[in-house]
């Protein structure tokens, strides 16, 4: 009975795929949605959303609202805690020109994405994935649960190449 808790987390790579597909919930996206975090632990999501003034611009004083999905509950919406905004995936947006910011992760500031709405009102968010301008999708967490608190082994980065539409993938070993 306890492979069956464990089918969720396993990992598949299909021979067209940039790298593992994890079986998870997709949330539900709209124009708002910038990207989401899976981890390996559960399927609990982490989604990342602009806030907009009039449907059209994004938010100065709020630029982006971050909150769990918890799938492995309910499937409530929750704020992050102190803990989780402060460590895990809690972000810093620095305003640039044009309604543009640039979105910092309080995990690793070696990574950090550009958000603006593209000219069809869509939230994006374009990062480097593998030497590539791209709208980021998705990032994957990979924990490693083998001490006594939870550590990173590696992160997957999803995407979409900004100009030839292309599938993006990296993987980074924390």
């Amino acid at each position: 009975m306890r492979l069956f808790t464990l089918l969720p987390l396993v990992l598949l790579v299909l021979p067209d795929s940039p790298g593992p597909i994890h079986e998870f919930p997709v949330p539900p996206l709209t124009h708002k949605t910038l990207f989401y975090i899976h981890r390996s632990v559960n399927s609990n999501t982490v989604l990342y959303e602009v806030n907009l003034l009039n449907n059209t611009t994004i938010d100065p004083k709020n630029p982006v609202t971050v909150y769990w999905i918890r799938y492995a509950e309910k499937g409530q919406k929750r704020d992050l805690n102190m803990l989780e905004r402060n460590f895990a995936y809690g972000i810093k947006c620095i305003p640039l020109q044009n309604g543009k910011y640039t979105l910092q992760f309080v995990a690793s500031k070696a990574r950090q994405a550009e958000i603006l709405l593209d000219r069809n009102g869509q939230a994006t968010a374009i990062m480097d994935i593998n030497g590539k301008p791209s709208r980021l999708k998705k990032i994957f967490v990979h924990v490693a649960e083998d001490g006594w608190w939870p550590k990173v082994d590696y992160v997957e980065f999803f995407g979409e190449d900004v100009s030839t539409k292309e599938v993006t993938y990296e993987k980074m070993k924390v």
